[in-house]
């Protein structure tokens, strides 16, 4: 069952993948064990929170549906679909949810593994040929790095290519760096924490955090009234852009624009002000606040919410923490920078190119935005294109992101477009609108290049023959210059320059000084050394000691003979060393 696709939440019944499988003990899921290994089912243990969730299932179904489930023994872990995506072949395939959030818990006996009439919009089909999936005259956008977002149309397509005629304005990416350029160098607002921010505005912080959230207050007839600034709501994650936002620490930070409103707000209602650091989080009736012998507290109350929609107050749009925008001083330099690219390009005009044998990956229709640019990243200032041919923008008219929010950006045009509007005062007239992420290119960050070039090669490593061991010894034999050395045996090497002199009187040897040979005394093979032969004494590849490797007389170093009879190695009375008859020898030295 697990990786098999299934329908769930009947009697409404929903596509979805079954990725995991749990009872009461167990949770059963596909996971790979090793690298490189196909996955395996495997159980791991979970929470003590099963029951309470098999429990709720069957509450709802018996109260909502009047259905009785029976015992649930057995929960199906459920990503649901999320509809289809198109392949680099241009096939359409089922898209399910990703991640462990997005899991859905249901009984297994309020699932189905067929559907009885399925939706034909989410079926999966194979990809047509170039010819009827893009026909001639037909608009496309190029995915090529050198034109990428360049509008054109078809002249003609083969069984794997097509031909394309563009309009290319040379000035495209020096553009994209100009806007890039207004957003990066924008005054930034300055943020204060909580604690500056109250000092700043001569509140205790206690006064800041209820009068910065809502403060409601309940007149004579019991109305219920909010006097609060409305700038950060903790519960539900919402904050004002360019008044309120939050910390990486998770407190929150205030602009100056709201410590100049508070400070405002407290010199015009003192009143409200004086019972925030004593009174509860309750309602407070308006009449403990407005003491006064003159005052009447519902009049104030009126007049301070008078106040508060002069001020834009009760205008503020929430948007969630992770959503920003920019300023409205930045929107007009963006609006002026795209009015003189739109004038030059009207008087300078495209340069049209042909261009031939392009892949189907490297093009995209706009009937396929919705399809393959799925989970497309944005960031203030960034230059996008439309290319959705239906909705309230015209298609391939360019813009600049100015907000993001979690499902859609703000886009200001650079033309007019006639459903446009001003993005709440931010913009001119018509210029701006809101638009899901999957209806534009984003030109700036290029997420789908498609490359023509292949990628070049890793260097290619010297090719290194196999290690194999031999044991044994191996003799250093003679052989002829410019033959190869018998097989399984070694040729024999000069000896080493950089070795030590056997005869020096430090007992292991010294380097040998430049313009120095190598010599071996008392040998009778001393002068083919030095003419270069390759005669090796045997007592080179022998063991250590000179028992074993052969003696050689006045050498000094490890396994020759010492004549003094002070305590070391390779000395005769050195306490190491084996006992041959009760004769106490070093390691290697000579028995007398």
């Amino acid at each position: 069952m697990i990786g098999e696709r299934i329908f769930f939440n009947w009697p409404f019944l929903q596509e979805g993948l079954v990725v995991a499988v749990s009872d009461s003990l167990l949770k059963y899921e596909k996971l790979p064990t090793t690298p490189n290994a196909p996955a395996r089912v495997t159980s791991t243990s979970h929470g003590e929170r099963w029951q309470m969730k098999a429990e709720r299932i069957e509450r709802h179904y018996s109260t909502r549906y009047g259905v009785i489930l029976g015992d649930i023994e057995l929960l199906l872990h459920i990503r649901p679909l999320k509809g289809l995506k198109q392949s680099a072949s241009g096939a359409f395939i089922k898209n399910y949810a990703e991640g462990s959030n997005n899991e859905i818990e249901q009984a297994v006996q309020m699932c189905l593994g067929t559907g009885i009439s399925e939706d034909p919009r989410y079926q999966e089909r194979e990809a047509s040929s170039l010819a009827e999936e893009f026909p001639e005259g037909s608009t496309i956008f190029l995915l090529e790095e050198s034109a990428y977002g360049t509008v054109g149309k078809v002249s003609s397509t083969t069984k794997s290519t097509l031909s394309a005629d563009l309009d290319v304005y040379p000035s495209d990416n020096s553009e994209n760096n100009d806007f890039r350029a207004i957003v990066i160098g924008r005054k930034s607002s300055d943020y204060y924490s909580f604690y500056n921010a109250a000092n700043l505005a001569r509140i205790t912080t206690l006064a800041l955090a209820k009068i910065a959230s809502s403060f409601l207050v309940i007149t004579s007839d019991g109305a219920k009234s909010n006097l609060g600034l409305s700038l950060k709501f903790d519960a539900k994650g919402l904050k004002v852009i360019g008044y309120s936002q939050k910390s990486e620490s998770g407190k929150w930070d205030y602009s100056q624009k709201t410590i100049d409103l508070v400070k405002e707000y407290k010199t015009k209602f003192p009143e409200v002000f004086h019972v925030l650091d004593y009174k509860s989080n309750g309602m407070i009736p308006a009449s403990e606040i407005f003491t006064g012998p003159d005052m009447d507290a519902d009049t104030k109350v009126r007049e301070i919410r008078k106040w508060l929609q002069t001020k834009g107050v009760l205008d503020f749009e929430p948007v969630p923490l992770i959503c920003d925008k920019l300023t409205k001083e930045t929107i007009a330099e963006i609006e002026s920078l795209a009015d003189k690219i739109v004038k030059k390009k009207s008087s300078v005009g495209p340069k049209e190119i042909i261009i031939t044998d392009i892949h189907r990956q490297a093009v995209l229709k706009p009937s396929q935005a919705i399809y393959r640019l799925q989970d497309q990243r944005f960031a203030l200032g960034d230059r996008v294109i439309m290319v959705q041919d239906s909705g309230s923008v015209p298609l391939a008219v360019k813009g600049v992101v100015v907000g993001l929010y979690e499902e859609s950006i703000d886009v200001v045009w650079d033309v007019p477009i006639m459903l446009g509007g001003t993005l709440g005062g931010c913009c001119s007239q018509y210029r701006g609108s809101t638009v899901e992420f999957n209806t534009c290119l984003n030109l700036s960050d290029p997420q789908f290049i498609f490359s023509t070039k292949p990628k070049t090669s890793p260097h290619p490593r010297n090719e290194v023959p196999l290690f194999r061991p031999q044991y044994g010894a191996r003799t250093a034999i003679q052989t002829v210059v410019g033959q190869a050395p018998v097989a399984r045996l070694r040729a024999a090497t000069q000896p080493n320059p950089s070795a030590y002199a056997p005869n020096s009187p430090n007992g292991r040897g010294e380097p040998l000084r430049p313009g120095q040979s190598f010599q071996w005394p008392n040998s009778p093979h001393a002068a083919s050394t030095q003419s270069g032969g390759a005669y090796v004494p045997p007592h080179l590849h022998g063991g250590r000691g000179g028992a074993q490797g052969g003696f050689v007389p006045e050498h000094s170093g490890r396994g020759g003979f010492q004549f003094n009879g002070d305590r070391g190695r390779g000395s005769p009375m050195s306490w190491r060393g084996r006992d041959f008859g009760g004769r106490t020898t070093g390691r290697g030295s000579y028995l007398r």
